[in-house]
């Protein structure tokens, strides 16, 4: 089984989402955009734990934008499917089947005011919440469908040393009570004679009597003798079943307590006996899905030991349980498979969610991606928006070029993404689906003879790309037609429109031509100590003599490109960038 659907309406960031599933779920998003909010929502109908006080929510919790005088309704709706092979599953929600889809079965909740309130409510004692299955009000929830199909929350910041030393909320309890459970009555016995045993001799010692004497009669003292506790200072309790209790965990092969292990061990310790209580309770047939949800989970947790940890989790997919965690890491979102991710943003006041799970890449395209994202290129996944290029220089030299222009890329949140080459579909269809105003930085790319130039199929290729995920009309065989007969001055105004800027050859040759630009190029060409021929060319360049682009580009493979580059970025302050280049900055930050 899986959530394949969340909807929430009016409640708290969100006006309304519908946020289509597929396994794992990664949430991400900025600070405030609504990440707790939205796992609190799912909280609302399925966590066993929750109160009815806690769903009875307050007025405060409706979104800001709406009108009470239109009487309106907080609703979260979580959608499961692939139930029917599960006959306990099925045997739970198929009285909850959608009437639209019966194969998805929609538990659902909902908060609004009383019947019985006349005008606008006063507070929130004047709303109810019901929850219940199929669409149908009448089809309410039970509460054992809660305890079968059961969600787990973990907290940001969580303390894992408490959990696993209290008896009551560890995980550990349920399974040591299995385990002990098959331990006979005779074997705990001679475990609790043998610890009588050594508890008197500790007793014996004069110290350890006199501390114990001292507890003793100060608690006498100040309770008195009807509510003295009698108390002892023991190894573990004296009743044989109740010694299990004492068992806890250890770490470094038993030396030390978990209260000495670092906060990200002990975070992976809580973690891994979540999971095995998860398996415990469906092997005892207890809970037939498990919803585990983490709020960031990478407090405390060294970039490698996250890779380690969720890589595992992500990969080794079990149909019975799903994880939902919330992040802020670069390094956890480059791991996550991509179309588990929605990225939460704030749009006009409110949180939109823009899930991956539907993204139409093809195979290849979506292993393109997914290993593009490593960690230091993830934080596309993070931005509030994009400018793909085509190489390492680009990439090296336009956060300079924005300073320039009086942008600071990385105060707007806007990324600069490497694509390593032309190939920019499946990295529109990514920044499209994701919501980002991005703009593609490309060349012209001309070809010899009567070949229509490759920036001319290139850009067309990254609208129809674009129009798959952002709900733009395609291009029509006219409109189509047309631009293939356009020139490269016509073309690229035109595009430049949509977010696609284009430089006539290539970038280097963009900034050779480019005033101010150009010295700086000259000069570090003319540094790298080439030949007579070469020198004389440079000079000639620097008198006014047009720049050939095949004589430059082989001086510049000679160099390196990303060589020339870091030259280059220490020569641009203040220098204004190509015109293309200043337009698709300028393009970015205006809708950031």
């Amino acid at each position: 089984m899986r959530l394949a659907r969340l909807i929430v309406r009016n409640f708290r960031n969100f006006a309304t989402v519908d946020i289509p599933l597929i396994g794992n779920v990664v949430l991400l998003g900025e600070n405030r955009v609504g990440k707790s909010n939205l796992l609190f929502a799912i909280r609302l109908v399925l966590d066993p734990t929750l109160p009815d006080s806690a769903r009875q929510l307050k007025l405060s919790d409706y979104w800001d934008g709406c009108d009470q005088k239109q009487n309106p309704q907080i609703e979260v709706h979580l959608d499961f499917a692939d139930f029917d092979s599960d006959d306990a599953l099925v045997a739970l929600l198929t009285d909850f089947r959608t009437s639209d889809d019966p194969t998805v079965a929609r538990l659902s909740y909902i908060y609004r005011k009383k019947a019985d309130i006349a005008g606008i409510p006063q507070s929130g004692e004047d709303c109810e919440f019901i929850v219940y299955g199929g669409g149908d009000e009448a089809r309410a929830v039970p509460s054992r469908v809660r305890r079968r199909i059961a969600l787990d929350m973990l907290d940001a910041l969580r303390d894992a040393e408490g959990q696993l030393g209290s008896w009551r909320n560890s995980p550990l309890r349920p399974l040591l009570e299995d385990a002990v459970a098959s331990v006979s009555r005779t074997d705990l016995m001679g475990v609790a004679a043998d610890l009588e045993v050594a508890t008197k001799k500790l007793e014996s010692f004069p110290p350890v009597k006199a501390l114990e004497n001292s507890l003793r009669t100060g608690i006498l003292n100040l309770s008195g003798t009807a509510h003295d506790l009698n108390a002892r200072l023991r190894f573990a309790p004296a009743d044989p079943l109740r010694l299990f209790r004492s068992i806890a965990m250890f770490i470094d092969n038993g030396k030390r307590g978990i209260a000495e292990a670092s906060l990200g061990s002990a975070n992976v310790a809580l973690v891994a006996l979540k999971l095995a209580e998860f398996s415990w309770r469906r092997s005892k047939n207890e809970r037939n899905y498990s919803l585990l949800c983490i709020e960031e989970p990478e407090a405390h947790l060294h970039p490698q030991l996250q890779r380690a940890v969720f890589d595992k989790l992500f990969q080794d997919a079990d149909p019975a349980q799903a994880l939902i965690v919330t992040s802020h890491s670069p390094t956890l979102a480059a791991i996550a498979p991509l179309r588990s991710i929605v990225s939460l943003r704030s749009v006009s006041g409110t949180s939109q969610a823009y899930s991956l799970a539907a993204v139409p890449v093809t195979p290849d395209e979506l292993d393109d991606i997914e290993r593009y994202l490593t960690a230091t290129r993830s934080e596309l996944l993070f931005a509030r928006g994009v400018i793909f290029v085509e190489g390492d220089a680009e990439e090296a030299l336009l956060p300079s070029f924005a300073d320039a222009l009086g942008y600071n890329l990385d105060q707007l949140g806007i990324t600069v993404c490497n694509v390593a080459g032309t190939n920019f579909t499946p990295y529109v269809k990514l920044a499209g689906s994701l919501g980002l105003p991005f703009a593609v930085v490309t060349d012209w790319d001309p070809l010899d003879g009567t070949k229509p130039p490759l920036g001319k199929a290139r850009t067309l290729e990254i609208w129809d790309a674009y129009c798959t995920v952002s709900g733009n009309a395609p291009l029509t065989p006219a409109e189509r037609t047309s631009w293939e007969a356009a020139d490269f001055q016509s073309f690229a105004t035109g595009w430049a429109q949509s977010g696609i800027f284009l430089n006539d050859l290539t970038f280097e040759v963009a900034v050779a031509n480019t005033p101010k630009l150009s010295e700086a190029l000259l000069s570090i060409l003319d540094e790298q100590g080439f030949g007579p021929k070469r020198t004389a060319r440079i000079v000639a360049w620097r008198s006014g003599t047009a720049v050939d682009p095949d004589q430059l580009l082989a001086m510049i493979a000679d160099i390196g490109k990303g060589r020339l580059s870091a030259k280059l970025v220490k020569k641009l302050p203040g220098l204004t960038p190509p015109s293309y280049i200043a337009s698709a900055i300028q393009f970015v930050a205006s809708r950031v």
